[in-house]
């Protein structure tokens, strides 16, 4: 488990597996409350996928999508250095 390091938000842990699957993405959890998958290269329609637990809210949803499309470039450079393949 590595850390997502272009950018945090706090109450929330960002993670990549190492020997996680394609289409690229990352965890994101709140512990005791939810964890989803984020599919950074997709569009926000389709960039969620709720693992476990109630959905989070539409403003951090809303929150999370801004630092992915702010971070695109990063994120994928993460996961392919994080990730094996």
């Amino acid at each position: 488990m590595s850390k997502v390091d272009c950018f945090e938000i706090d109450g929330l842990q960002c993670w990549f597996y190492s020997n996680d699957h394609d289409p690229p993405h990352f965890h994101v959890k709140r512990r005791g409350e939810w964890e989803m998958r984020v599919y950074f290269a997709e569009g926000e329609a389709r960039m969620f996928e709720l693992k476990w637990g109630n959905r989070p809210g539409t403003r951090l949803l809303r929150r999370l999508a801004e630092l992915v499309a702010a971070h695109r470039i990063q994120l994928q450079a993460e996961w392919e250095a994080k990730v094996n393949r």
